[in-house]
């Protein structure tokens, strides 16, 4: 049986802006087994940094759930 080290189920971030709420992520979900390596690719603005954040504990999600390590 494989352990998950990270989950993210149904993340959203939206954060405020002078010209009102912008989503940042939406419905994001992922699932990192012990062992596996991973590569967060895309473009620039396509929220690789913000989910970063979010898993590094540095940034609240605005909804949806995430655990490091079996700890929300």
């Amino acid at each position: 049986m494989t352990t998950s080290i990270i989950s993210l189920q149904n993340v959203h971030l939206s954060l405020d802006s002078r010209a009102g709420s912008v989503s940042i992520l939406n419905g994001v979900g992922l699932e990192i087994e012990a062992g596996q390596s991973v590569a967060i690719v895309g473009p620039s603005g396509s929220g690789k940094t913000s989910l970063l954040m979010i898993l590094a504990g540095l940034e609240r999600a605005t909804s949806g759930a995430v655990r490091v390590v079996g700890q929300d």
